[in-house]
């Protein structure tokens, strides 16, 4: 039973960090403080900066996001508050996803 628990634990923690990842590079809430690093970035190093990349690249930003989530789930992954905010990210993430593939 606990082995079950902890592959699904690490699964919906998966989904969670995309939900997360998916919130700091795309999502319209976060345009705003988005765009100011962008014009932050790109002033001081121009519009190839590094920073400025790594601000709007999914890949990259995941690469963060995954390692404070495999650190957050190594230490609190069985505690109920962690699953139930990382099941929160995880349902939000999955039925964006479906409803914005709905009908094709």
């Amino acid at each position: 039973m606990m082995a079950d628990m902890g592959a699904l634990t690490v699964l919906v923690t998966v989904l969670a960090i995309a939900r997360v990842t998916r919130l700091l590079t795309t999502d319209r809430i976060l345009d705003q403080p988005r765009i100011a690093l962008m014009e932050r970035f790109i002033s001081k190093a121009g519009d190839e900066s590094l920073a400025a990349y790594l601000v709007s690249c999914p890949w990259c930003i995941s690469m963060y996001v995954g390692a404070a989530g495999a650190g957050a789930w190594w230490a609190w992954g069985t505690n109920t508050a962690y699953l139930a905010v990382t099941l929160a990210l995880a349902a939000s993430y999955v039925t964006g996803w479906l409803s914005s593939h709905e009908g094709e």
